[in-house]
Protein backbone atom coordinates (compact mmCIF):
# COMPACT_ATOMS: atom_id res chain seq x y z
CA UNK A 1 0.00 0.00 0.00
CA UNK A 2 1.41 3.38 -0.98
CA UNK A 3 1.27 6.44 1.20
CA UNK A 4 2.45 10.04 1.19
CA UNK A 5 4.37 11.84 3.90
CA UNK A 6 3.21 15.35 3.05
CA UNK A 7 -0.21 16.85 3.03
CA UNK A 8 -1.30 18.60 -0.16
CA UNK A 9 -0.83 22.33 -0.14
CA UNK A 10 -3.80 24.64 0.01
CA UNK A 11 -4.90 26.07 -3.30
CA UNK A 12 -4.66 29.79 -3.82
CA UNK A 13 -7.93 31.67 -3.37
CA UNK A 14 -9.52 33.05 -6.55
CA UNK A 15 -8.32 36.48 -7.51
CA UNK A 16 -10.66 39.39 -6.94
CA UNK A 17 -8.63 41.82 -9.03
CA UNK A 18 -10.97 43.34 -11.62
CA UNK A 19 -8.06 44.31 -13.84
CA UNK A 20 -6.48 40.87 -13.85
CA UNK A 21 -7.42 40.22 -17.48
CA UNK A 22 -6.14 43.61 -18.63
CA UNK A 23 -2.84 43.09 -16.80
CA UNK A 24 -2.50 39.59 -18.25
CA UNK A 25 -2.97 40.75 -21.83
CA UNK A 26 -0.79 43.78 -21.21
CA UNK A 27 2.04 41.50 -20.12
CA UNK A 28 1.33 39.21 -23.05
CA UNK A 29 1.77 41.95 -25.67
CA UNK A 30 4.63 43.85 -24.04
CA UNK A 31 7.10 41.11 -23.12
CA UNK A 32 9.41 38.89 -25.11
CA UNK A 33 8.02 35.80 -23.41
CA UNK A 34 4.51 36.77 -24.48
CA UNK A 35 5.55 37.13 -28.12
CA UNK A 36 8.12 34.34 -28.53
CA UNK A 37 7.92 32.07 -25.48
CA UNK A 38 10.38 29.17 -25.56
CA UNK A 39 9.20 27.60 -28.82
CA UNK A 40 11.86 26.35 -31.25
CA UNK A 41 11.08 28.38 -34.38
CA UNK A 42 14.24 27.02 -35.99
CA UNK A 43 12.70 23.55 -36.11
CA UNK A 44 9.53 24.97 -37.68
CA UNK A 45 11.35 26.77 -40.50
CA UNK A 46 14.37 24.53 -41.23
CA UNK A 47 14.09 22.55 -44.50
CA UNK A 48 15.20 18.94 -44.71
CA UNK A 49 17.68 19.27 -47.58
CA UNK A 50 18.99 16.08 -49.22
CA UNK A 51 22.63 17.04 -48.65
CA UNK A 52 24.23 17.37 -45.26
CA UNK A 53 22.77 16.46 -41.91
CA UNK A 54 19.90 18.37 -40.47
CA UNK A 55 20.80 20.01 -37.21
CA UNK A 56 19.49 17.96 -34.34
CA UNK A 57 16.92 19.90 -32.37
CA UNK A 58 14.65 18.98 -29.56
CA UNK A 59 11.11 17.98 -30.31
CA UNK A 60 8.73 20.95 -30.55
CA UNK A 61 6.88 21.83 -27.41
CA UNK A 62 3.40 20.35 -27.10
CA UNK A 63 0.58 22.72 -26.21
CA UNK A 64 -2.59 21.40 -24.64
CA UNK A 65 -6.10 22.49 -25.62
CA UNK A 66 -6.28 25.54 -23.33
CA UNK A 67 -2.54 26.26 -23.18
CA UNK A 68 -1.30 29.82 -23.57
CA UNK A 69 0.50 30.08 -26.92
CA UNK A 70 3.07 32.78 -27.71
CA UNK A 71 1.60 35.44 -29.98
CA UNK A 72 4.05 34.88 -32.85
CA UNK A 73 3.50 31.12 -32.75
CA UNK A 74 -0.28 31.55 -32.78
CA UNK A 75 -0.04 33.93 -35.76
CA UNK A 76 2.34 31.59 -37.59
CA UNK A 77 0.18 28.50 -37.05
CA UNK A 78 -2.97 30.41 -38.01
CA UNK A 79 -1.35 31.65 -41.23
CA UNK A 80 -0.06 28.15 -41.96
CA UNK A 81 -3.51 26.65 -41.41
CA UNK A 82 -5.15 29.25 -43.65
CA UNK A 83 -2.70 28.42 -46.45
CA UNK A 84 -3.34 24.70 -46.04
CA UNK A 85 -7.12 25.11 -46.29
CA UNK A 86 -7.23 27.83 -48.96
CA UNK A 87 -6.71 25.58 -51.99
CA UNK A 88 -9.39 23.13 -50.85
CA UNK A 89 -11.96 25.89 -50.35
CA UNK A 90 -11.54 27.74 -53.64
CA UNK A 91 -10.98 24.80 -56.01
CA UNK A 92 -14.52 23.25 -55.98
CA UNK A 93 -16.30 26.54 -56.88
CA UNK A 94 -13.74 27.19 -59.62
CA UNK A 95 -14.33 23.73 -61.10
CA UNK A 96 -18.13 24.02 -60.82
CA UNK A 97 -18.23 27.46 -62.44
CA UNK A 98 -15.97 26.28 -65.25
CA UNK A 99 -18.13 23.21 -65.89
CA UNK A 100 -21.26 25.41 -66.10
CA UNK A 101 -19.53 28.07 -68.24
CA UNK A 102 -20.43 30.84 -65.79
CA UNK A 103 -19.04 34.34 -66.20
CA UNK A 104 -16.11 35.70 -64.23
CA UNK A 105 -18.18 37.75 -61.79
CA UNK A 106 -20.29 34.73 -60.85
CA UNK A 107 -17.18 32.61 -60.38
CA UNK A 108 -15.65 35.29 -58.15
CA UNK A 109 -18.83 35.38 -56.07
CA UNK A 110 -18.87 31.58 -55.71
CA UNK A 111 -15.29 31.64 -54.44
CA UNK A 112 -16.08 34.46 -52.00
CA UNK A 113 -19.23 32.69 -50.80
CA UNK A 114 -17.23 29.52 -50.17
CA UNK A 115 -14.66 31.39 -48.07
CA UNK A 116 -17.24 33.42 -46.13
CA UNK A 117 -19.55 30.47 -45.50
CA UNK A 118 -16.71 28.22 -44.38
CA UNK A 119 -15.43 30.94 -42.07
CA UNK A 120 -18.81 31.39 -40.37
CA UNK A 121 -19.42 27.66 -40.03
CA UNK A 122 -15.89 27.10 -38.69
CA UNK A 123 -16.53 29.68 -35.96
CA UNK A 124 -19.70 27.82 -34.98
CA UNK A 125 -17.87 24.48 -35.03
CA UNK A 126 -15.06 25.75 -32.80
CA UNK A 127 -17.37 27.62 -30.41
CA UNK A 128 -19.26 24.48 -29.25
CA UNK A 129 -22.56 26.14 -28.48
CA UNK A 130 -24.66 24.39 -25.82
CA UNK A 131 -28.10 23.29 -27.02
CA UNK A 132 -29.70 21.24 -24.25
CA UNK A 133 -28.64 18.56 -21.79
CA UNK A 134 -25.51 16.87 -23.17
CA UNK A 135 -25.92 18.11 -26.74
CA UNK A 136 -23.72 20.79 -28.28
CA UNK A 137 -23.46 22.48 -31.66
CA UNK A 138 -19.83 22.12 -32.70
CA UNK A 139 -16.83 20.24 -31.36
CA UNK A 140 -15.00 22.99 -29.50
CA UNK A 141 -11.78 21.98 -31.29
CA UNK A 142 -9.80 23.82 -33.94
CA UNK A 143 -11.70 22.34 -36.86
CA UNK A 144 -12.26 23.81 -40.32
CA UNK A 145 -15.66 23.29 -41.92
CA UNK A 146 -14.88 23.50 -45.62
CA UNK A 147 -16.15 22.74 -49.09
CA UNK A 148 -15.81 19.03 -49.82
CA UNK A 149 -14.25 17.59 -52.97
CA UNK A 150 -16.58 14.61 -52.56
CA UNK A 151 -19.39 16.67 -54.11
CA UNK A 152 -17.56 17.15 -57.42
CA UNK A 153 -18.31 13.79 -59.03
CA UNK A 154 -22.00 13.94 -58.06
CA UNK A 155 -22.18 17.57 -59.17
CA UNK A 156 -20.78 16.70 -62.60
CA UNK A 157 -23.37 13.94 -62.96
CA UNK A 158 -26.15 16.42 -62.19
CA UNK A 159 -24.79 18.93 -64.69
CA UNK A 160 -24.43 16.32 -67.44
CA UNK A 161 -28.01 15.16 -66.93
CA UNK A 162 -29.38 18.71 -67.03
CA UNK A 163 -27.52 19.49 -70.24
CA UNK A 164 -28.62 16.17 -71.76
CA UNK A 165 -32.34 16.65 -71.02
CA UNK A 166 -32.37 20.24 -72.25
CA UNK A 167 -32.89 22.02 -68.92
CA UNK A 168 -29.52 23.69 -69.47
CA UNK A 169 -28.87 25.42 -72.82
CA UNK A 170 -26.50 23.94 -75.37
CA UNK A 171 -25.92 24.30 -79.11
CA UNK A 172 -24.84 21.70 -81.64
CA UNK A 173 -22.60 22.76 -84.52
CA UNK A 174 -22.75 21.36 -88.04
CA UNK A 175 -19.88 18.99 -87.29
CA UNK A 176 -21.75 17.60 -84.26
CA UNK A 177 -19.75 19.49 -81.63
CA UNK A 178 -21.92 20.38 -78.63
CA UNK A 179 -21.23 23.70 -76.91
CA UNK A 180 -22.71 24.18 -73.46
CA UNK A 181 -24.11 27.53 -72.47
CA UNK A 182 -24.13 29.15 -69.01
CA UNK A 183 -26.46 27.36 -66.60
CA UNK A 184 -26.58 28.92 -63.12
CA UNK A 185 -29.86 27.07 -62.43
CA UNK A 186 -27.93 23.79 -62.38
CA UNK A 187 -25.84 25.08 -59.49
CA UNK A 188 -29.05 26.09 -57.72
CA UNK A 189 -30.29 22.51 -58.08
CA UNK A 190 -27.02 21.24 -56.62
CA UNK A 191 -27.41 23.59 -53.64
CA UNK A 192 -31.06 22.66 -53.09
CA UNK A 193 -30.38 18.94 -53.25
CA UNK A 194 -27.44 19.34 -50.88
CA UNK A 195 -29.63 21.28 -48.47
CA UNK A 196 -32.14 18.44 -48.24
CA UNK A 197 -29.54 15.69 -47.99
CA UNK A 198 -27.52 17.48 -45.32
CA UNK A 199 -30.15 16.50 -42.74
CA UNK A 200 -28.84 12.93 -42.99
CA UNK A 201 -25.44 14.03 -41.66
CA UNK A 202 -27.13 16.03 -38.90
CA UNK A 203 -29.08 12.95 -37.86
CA UNK A 204 -25.98 10.74 -37.93
CA UNK A 205 -24.31 13.14 -35.49
CA UNK A 206 -26.63 11.75 -32.79
CA UNK A 207 -25.44 8.17 -33.40
CA UNK A 208 -22.48 6.99 -31.25
CA UNK A 209 -19.23 6.69 -33.26
CA UNK A 210 -18.77 3.03 -32.27
CA UNK A 211 -22.05 2.09 -33.91
CA UNK A 212 -21.18 4.04 -37.04
CA UNK A 213 -17.87 2.19 -37.33
CA UNK A 214 -19.68 -1.13 -37.12
CA UNK A 215 -22.21 -0.13 -39.76
CA UNK A 216 -19.60 1.45 -42.07
CA UNK A 217 -16.23 -0.33 -41.56
CA UNK A 218 -13.00 1.36 -42.70
CA UNK A 219 -12.58 -0.97 -45.68
CA UNK A 220 -15.86 0.28 -47.15
CA UNK A 221 -15.26 3.96 -46.43
CA UNK A 222 -11.65 3.82 -47.62
CA UNK A 223 -12.61 2.16 -50.89
CA UNK A 224 -15.26 4.79 -51.60
CA UNK A 225 -12.81 7.64 -50.91
CA UNK A 226 -10.26 5.99 -53.23
CA UNK A 227 -12.82 5.72 -56.03
CA UNK A 228 -13.86 9.36 -55.60
CA UNK A 229 -10.24 10.47 -55.88
CA UNK A 230 -9.71 8.29 -58.94
CA UNK A 231 -12.83 9.64 -60.62
CA UNK A 232 -11.66 13.21 -60.08
CA UNK A 233 -8.02 12.86 -61.08
CA UNK A 234 -7.60 9.84 -63.33
CA UNK A 235 -10.80 9.09 -65.19
CA UNK A 236 -12.98 12.00 -64.14
CA UNK A 237 -13.91 15.37 -65.54
CA UNK A 238 -11.71 17.78 -63.61
CA UNK A 239 -8.14 16.80 -62.74
CA UNK A 240 -6.55 15.62 -65.98
CA UNK A 241 -8.77 17.81 -68.15
CA UNK A 242 -7.85 20.97 -66.26
CA UNK A 243 -4.19 19.98 -66.34
CA UNK A 244 -4.30 19.95 -70.14
CA UNK A 245 -6.15 23.25 -70.51
CA UNK A 246 -9.66 23.11 -69.06
CA UNK A 247 -12.62 20.91 -68.18
CA UNK A 248 -15.10 23.01 -70.15
CA UNK A 249 -16.00 22.35 -73.78
CA UNK A 250 -12.53 23.29 -75.01
CA UNK A 251 -11.32 19.75 -74.23
CA UNK A 252 -13.54 18.56 -77.09
CA UNK A 253 -11.34 20.68 -79.40
CA UNK A 254 -14.12 22.12 -81.60
CA UNK A 255 -13.07 23.86 -84.80
CA UNK A 256 -15.41 26.81 -84.26
CA UNK A 257 -16.86 28.75 -81.35
CA UNK A 258 -15.36 30.33 -78.27
CA UNK A 259 -14.02 27.00 -77.00
CA UNK A 260 -11.80 26.19 -79.94
CA UNK A 261 -8.97 27.42 -77.69
CA UNK A 262 -8.56 26.97 -73.93
CA UNK A 263 -9.88 28.20 -71.64
CA UNK A 264 -11.73 30.36 -74.22
CA UNK A 265 -10.72 32.47 -77.19
CA UNK A 266 -11.13 35.56 -74.98
CA UNK A 267 -8.28 34.53 -72.66
CA UNK A 268 -5.10 36.58 -72.66
CA UNK A 269 -3.05 33.79 -74.25
CA UNK A 270 -5.38 30.98 -75.38
CA UNK A 271 -3.97 27.72 -76.68
CA UNK A 272 -5.44 24.43 -77.98
CA UNK A 273 -6.34 21.85 -75.38
CA UNK A 274 -3.39 19.60 -74.58
CA UNK A 275 -0.74 22.14 -75.56
CA UNK A 276 2.74 21.50 -74.10
CA UNK A 277 2.59 24.88 -72.36
CA UNK A 278 -0.43 23.81 -70.31
CA UNK A 279 1.09 20.41 -69.54
CA UNK A 280 4.31 22.09 -68.43
CA UNK A 281 2.56 24.54 -66.10
CA UNK A 282 0.59 21.73 -64.50
CA UNK A 283 3.70 19.60 -64.10
CA UNK A 284 5.55 22.55 -62.53
CA UNK A 285 2.87 22.93 -59.86
CA UNK A 286 2.79 19.17 -59.27
CA UNK A 287 6.56 18.76 -58.93
CA UNK A 288 6.68 21.79 -56.61
CA UNK A 289 4.22 20.07 -54.27
CA UNK A 290 6.31 16.88 -54.34
CA UNK A 291 9.58 18.71 -53.62
CA UNK A 292 8.05 20.69 -50.76
CA UNK A 293 6.69 17.47 -49.23
CA UNK A 294 10.11 15.80 -49.53
CA UNK A 295 12.48 18.58 -48.53
CA UNK A 296 10.40 21.45 -47.17
CA UNK A 297 10.28 22.69 -43.60
CA UNK A 298 7.40 21.57 -41.35
CA UNK A 299 5.76 24.94 -41.98
CA UNK A 300 5.85 24.60 -45.77
CA UNK A 301 4.83 20.93 -45.76
CA UNK A 302 1.48 21.85 -44.25
CA UNK A 303 1.00 24.41 -47.03
CA UNK A 304 2.44 22.40 -49.94
CA UNK A 305 -0.68 22.66 -52.13
CA UNK A 306 -0.84 26.44 -51.98
CA UNK A 307 2.92 26.62 -52.59
CA UNK A 308 2.49 24.56 -55.76
CA UNK A 309 -0.32 26.84 -56.93
CA UNK A 310 1.72 29.92 -56.05
CA UNK A 311 4.73 28.82 -58.10
CA UNK A 312 2.49 27.93 -61.03
CA UNK A 313 0.74 31.31 -60.87
CA UNK A 314 4.05 33.19 -60.73
CA UNK A 315 5.35 31.43 -63.84
CA UNK A 316 2.00 31.76 -65.64
CA UNK A 317 1.87 35.48 -64.85
CA UNK A 318 5.44 36.05 -66.05
CA UNK A 319 4.72 34.10 -69.26
CA UNK A 320 1.63 36.20 -70.02
CA UNK A 321 -1.10 33.62 -69.35
CA UNK A 322 -2.81 35.55 -66.55
CA UNK A 323 -5.02 38.60 -66.89
CA UNK A 324 -5.66 40.92 -63.95
CA UNK A 325 -8.80 42.48 -65.45
CA UNK A 326 -11.10 40.16 -63.47
CA UNK A 327 -9.34 41.15 -60.24
CA UNK A 328 -9.52 44.83 -61.16
CA UNK A 329 -13.27 44.57 -61.80
CA UNK A 330 -13.97 42.59 -58.63
CA UNK A 331 -15.70 44.48 -55.80
CA UNK A 332 -13.65 45.45 -52.78
CA UNK A 333 -16.04 43.62 -50.46
CA UNK A 334 -18.91 41.20 -50.93
CA UNK A 335 -21.20 38.95 -48.91
CA UNK A 336 -23.50 35.97 -49.31
CA UNK A 337 -26.64 37.85 -50.38
CA UNK A 338 -24.99 39.80 -53.23
CA UNK A 339 -25.91 37.10 -55.76
CA UNK A 340 -28.42 34.28 -55.42
CA UNK A 341 -29.29 31.09 -57.28
CA UNK A 342 -32.71 29.53 -57.79
CA UNK A 343 -32.78 26.85 -55.11
CA UNK A 344 -34.38 23.71 -56.49
CA UNK A 345 -34.22 19.98 -55.72
CA UNK A 346 -33.14 17.55 -58.43
CA UNK A 347 -34.83 14.24 -57.42
CA UNK A 348 -32.53 11.84 -59.37
CA UNK A 349 -29.54 13.22 -57.44
CA UNK A 350 -30.97 12.71 -53.94
CA UNK A 351 -29.66 9.16 -53.43
CA UNK A 352 -26.13 9.91 -54.76
CA UNK A 353 -25.96 13.07 -52.65
CA UNK A 354 -27.11 11.13 -49.57
CA UNK A 355 -24.17 8.80 -50.16
CA UNK A 356 -21.84 11.80 -50.36
CA UNK A 357 -23.04 13.19 -47.03
CA UNK A 358 -22.86 9.76 -45.44
CA UNK A 359 -19.25 9.52 -46.61
CA UNK A 360 -18.39 13.02 -45.35
CA UNK A 361 -19.76 12.11 -41.93
CA UNK A 362 -18.15 8.68 -41.65
CA UNK A 363 -14.62 9.63 -42.71
CA UNK A 364 -14.38 12.06 -39.78
CA UNK A 365 -14.17 9.09 -37.42
CA UNK A 366 -11.18 7.41 -39.10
Amino acid sequence: MSHVNEQPRATAPPSTDRFRGIKRYGKKFTTRDGWLGDYDFGWLCTPGLPWGKRKATRAPQFYALDADLPILLAMTCGFQHSLAMLAGLITPPIIFSSALNLDGSTQAYMISASLIGCGILSLVQMSRLHLWRNYYLGTGLITVVGTSFATLSTGFSIFNSLYANGKCPSTTAADGTVTRGPCPDAYGMLLGTSLICSFLEMGMAFVPPKKLKKIFPPIVTGTVILLIGASLQVIGESGVLNWAGGSNDCHLRPETGIFRLCPTIFAKRPLPWGSPEFIGLGFLSFITIVLVELFGSPFLKNASIIMGLLVGCIVAGAAGYMDSSAIDRAPAITFLWVKTFKIRVYPPAILPMLAVYRLCCIRLFF
